[in-house]
């Protein structure tokens, strides 16, 4: 997946926005452990997906450890879950993801996490 690199400046504070009453809405989790120093995951078209999302206008953030101490989520938010979903079925329109690329995605993530692999 080709695409701009993330603009970190324009990540949105996931804390912040939880601990002001809303919670994001979490479309990609991943293991902590399988993440870099940012956050970020260790997967070049997970990276990519986020990018598209945000050259797409959609407010997104990586929250690290929000929900759980062993996982990192990508998170919209509330307000922004129905352009979300609309941008992800273009996105597999497209052929830029392949369809359901959040679940699978994660799911080998979280398995490669389970069977020790970096």
């Amino acid at each position: 997946m080709n695409s701009d690199p993330i603009k970190f400046d324009m990540l949105f504070n996931a804390d912040e926005y939880y601990q002001s009453g809303c919670c994001p809405w979490t479309f990609f989790a991943y293991p902590s452990t399988l993440a870099d120093d940012r956050g970020l995951p260790l997967d070049d078209e997970a990276c990519g997906l986020l990018a598209h999302l945000q050259r797409r206008g959609i407010d997104v953030a990586v929250w690290i450890n929000g929900i759980t101490n062993e996982a990192n989520y990508f998170v919209c938010r509330q307000e922004d879950i129905h352009r979300l979903h609309e941008a992800l079925e273009r996105l597999e329109t497209q052929g830029i993801i392949e369809k359901d690329f959040c679940l699978a995605r994660s799911e080998r993530l979280f398995a490669q996490f389970a069977n020790g692999q970096k």
